[in-house]
Order: C-alpha cells, then structure tokens, then sequence
C-alpha cells in the first residue's frame, strides 16, 4: 500500500475518532446543563418528622450530578436517619427513600427535674418528640449511670427481639445498681447492667419457653447451656 494513503487513512480515522469523542462530551456537557435535565419533582415521604429542607435545596440543580454527598447536612440535621436511597427518574425527578435507625426502647430517666419519655434509637440517638407504644420501655429511677449503659440497653433488646417475644409487654427498671426486668406476670433480677447481650439470650429462652412464670434470676457465667444460667421460683 502506498504509504502516502495509509498515512491518510490513519489520519482520517484519528480525525473520526476525535470527532465522535468530542461530540460526547459536548453532548454531556449540554445534558449537564440542559433545563430539561433539572430536578423539578422531588418524593419523599414527609410524615417523618425530620428536617427537610436539605433535600429541598436540590430543586433546580442537574439530575446528572444529584449523589449522597447532596444530603451530608441532611444526615447531620436528623440524626435518626440510618440511610437515603436515591432515584432518579429522567428527566426531571429524584426519588428518596429515608431508612431510619431502628427505634429501640422508650425510657423515662426519674433522675430528671422534669422527668419524660424518650425514644432511644440503634445508633443511640435519642428523640423525646414521639412515644411509641409498641416498644420496651425502660425506668431509671437512681444512678449513677456507667458509660457504655445505653449500648448495653441497644445489644440487649436487639438479642430479645429475636426470640418470640412481644416487647411491648416488656419493662426494665435500673435503680443505678441492678436491672430488674418485667414481663407479664415474670419478674426477672438481671444484676448489673453489664454483659446485657449474653443476658437477652436468657431472658428471650425464658420468655419464649413460656413454662417459668414468677422471679427468674440469671447467673454470671459463660456456658452455652441457657438452662445452667438461671434459677426459676414459680
């Protein structure tokens, strides 16, 4: 082949492939840009009872650009918020679904010049706006309270809730030395409010098992026999 022409040949198709390169940036760069392309609709949920005006502030920005670093000061403004997820339905609209932290426990704390109910949240986040009545609730009516004692709360019912146990019959009481647990007509003296974990695997046996009713007492102790850590007075 002449070298001339294959010279050519090379160019053209350099020249072709720039081309076609260029044109789908520009046509990029255009959708970026394009009204067309600008969030007008935004859904979510609004009952809540978060602040919503960062997700808000997205009307009229590129539906190309719209990611989670949108909403970094959503998730600080409500800490309940676990997770968004985040649609996008061309040309113009964002959908989003607000995934909350799992809502733990209501717990008065009597320690409190003006005592109230509060919900305390997975991440430990807690809200005194909304009582919830399908929930464990949980009294404190002496301290001190030790670092650590709302963790401890968390692990102990996640433990409970995997057992067929209805939480909301489930009352817990600290009097800043042990944790006395109530559930229906069992009474259940859970000692000091460490190892919580290991203690809502008893409680949710018991519970579940159904045939010990009265005062329960748990044993310290780390066998994986459930039967050897708690006495039963019927």
């Amino acid at each position: 082949m002449n070298p001339l022409i294959e010279a050519e040949g090379n160019s053209f198709r350099t020249f072709t492939f720039f081309t076609f390169v260029v044109l789908i940036i520009l046509g990029l760069v255009v959708s970026v840009f394009s009204s067309k392309y600008r969030v007008s609709i935004i859904n979510y949920d609004t009952e809540l009872n978060l602040n919503y005006e960062e997700l808000r502030k997205i009307e009229n920005s590129s539906i190309w650009l719209i990611n989670d670093n949108n909403f970094k000061k959503f998730y600080l403004d409500n800490k309940s918020v676990e997770k968004l997820e985040i649609s996008k339905q061309l040309p113009n609209v964002i959908n989003i679904t607000i995934n909350l932290y799992e809502k733990i426990i209501v717990y008065t704390d009597f320690r409190d010049s003006s005592p109230r109910q509060r919900v305390l949240y997975k991440n430990l986040y807690v809200d005194d706006k909304i009582p919830e009545k399908e929930l464990a609730h949980l009294v404190i009516t002496n301290g001190p309270i030790e670092d650590g004692f709302y963790s401890e709360i968390v692990s102990f019912i996640l433990t409970v809730e995997k057992y067929n146990v209805d939480l909301s019959k489930l009352s817990i009481t600290f009097d800043g030395n042990a944790v006395v647990i109530n559930y229906l007509d069992t009474v259940i003296d859970a000692g000091k409010a460490v190892d919580l974990s290991r203690k809502g695997s008893v409680v949710g046996y018991v519970l579940e098992k159904n045939d010990c009713n009265g005062r329960i007492a748990i044993f310290d102790g780390a066998s994986e026999d459930i039967e050897t850590l708690f006495k039963c007075d019927n």
